[in-house]
């Protein structure tokens, strides 16, 4: 069954009632993403594979090994977005009821719109860029939330010859939207000492302290290849030709990303079930890899075909772009999280992946529900023939 019969098959039973098609195809739109923005890493692991930790000390130390995050928090703000709570009512067009379409149905149209791209994959380098940032809790006088972002380019060469390159920035710290006058109370800083979770020693969680800064880094970066391996997929090292010969149907990509599968997070040995790492390495696929645009919509109905993932309806991440989210919960050793995905349905871009507190225990007691951890917004991804621009 192609993504279109899925998705029919999907379909409320009330909405067939007779309609014009020039109606429905206007709802539709106007139920879809409406930003149509363009769309790294180093070859260890990405950010979508590291426990929240390793995630945040990652990105507050502009190492910045991405996927693609924002904040489409389940209640309230975060990181300068905002999603409605499943409670709240229907929004209203023209005085008619706007149609939450569910995550189903919303990861199929993106797989159908994927399989519908044109993309130009003639030049020598795949390029990604884009922006990740994570949400750390400071403060002597009174506490407050401040956000620390990095920038992440990548060069990857088509030639198992070529030089492939990463690129990172740190772009420095600054309060969070709406906590600007806590920071001025607490001195306006321009430093903070953050405790950050350590790894585990005796069954025991340690922590460590981080000093984060106001002030941007310079950029920094190194060739990433590892002979003609690029990029890690589902727990093993894969190249640019690997990634061009995956299967194109959901059912054959599952089996074979599930050959990764070891029971435990694809960056530590703590205990993960199978689901919710299906979850996080065909999310990670999405958001940066070099992949036909039948693997991309085959990826899409993995996710589509998943137990547990929720529909956020149309949300704004982190650069202000909109976007509809689903979300699926994970259980971590700091708490209760969910993995928001927001996508571009129209285009079958994934715009933005993020980890949003909704019970956070430990390091993250914090973090109220619906605040946004740490995200990666991914804001280009296409074949280029312009070489690495390489710092200084």
């Amino acid at each position: 069954m192609n993504p279109m019969d899925q998705l029919r098959a999907a379909r409320p039973a009330h909405l067939d009632t007779p309609v014009d098609e020039s109606t429905r195809a206007a709802e539709l739109s106007h139920a879809m993403a409406q930003a149509r923005p363009a769309r790294r890493r180093k070859i260890s692991r990405p950010v979508w594979g590291l426990s929240l930790a390793g995630a945040a000390a990652a990105v507050t130390a502009a190492v910045a090994v991405t996927v693609t995050g924002g904040t489409a928090p389940t209640q309230g703000t975060a990181a300068g977005g905002t999603t409605p709570s499943p409670s709240a009512p229907s929004a209203t067009r023209s005085g008619q009821p706007v149609v939450r379409l569910s995550a189903k149905q919303i990861l199929l149209v993106a797989a159908e719109s994927s399989l519908k791209a044109r993309e130009d994959d003639s030049g020598a380098y795949w390029y990604v860029e884009g922006v990740s940032g994570n949400a750390s809790r400071v403060g002597t006088a009174v506490r407050y939330t401040v956000h620390s972002t990095g920038s992440h380019r990548l060069w990857v060469a088509r030639s198992p010859k070529g030089e492939s390159w990463f690129v990172d920035q740190n772009l420095g710290t600054k309060p969070a939207p709406g906590e600007e006058e806590a920071w001025k109370k607490d001195g306006s800083p321009a430093k903070w000492t953050v405790e950050m979770p350590a790894p585990k020693q005796n069954d025991k969680q340690g922590t460590k302290r981080l000093v984060i800064e106001a002030k941007a880094g310079k950029p920094f970066g190194n060739p990433i290849n590892l002979g003609d391996k690029v990029f890690d997929l589902a727990g093993r090292n894969v190249s640019v030709a690997e990634l061009q010969e995956l299967p194109t149907t959901a059912a054959a990509l599952k089996r074979r990303l599930l050959q990764g599968y070891a029971g435990h997070g694809t960056e530590s040995n703590e205990k993960q079930d199978a689901n919710t790492w299906l979850y996080q390495v065909t999310s990670g696929l999405l958001s940066e890899m070099p992949v036909k645009p039948a693997v991309r919509a085959a990826a899409y109905q993995v996710l589509a075909g998943m137990d547990g993932v929720r529909s956020l309806g149309e949300v704004t991440d982190a650069l202000g772009r909109k976007g509809q989210g689903i979300a699926r919960p994970e259980a971590w050793s700091d708490g209760r999280f969910e993995r928001q995905l927001i996508v571009d349905p129209e285009t079958g871009v994934l715009l933005t992946d993020q980890i949003v507190a909704v019970r956070a225990t430990g390091a993250y007691a914090w973090a109220k529900p619906g605040t946004a951890i740490n995200w990666t917004s991914t804001t280009e991804a296409s074949w280029t023939d312009k070489e690495p621009v390489k710092p200084e």
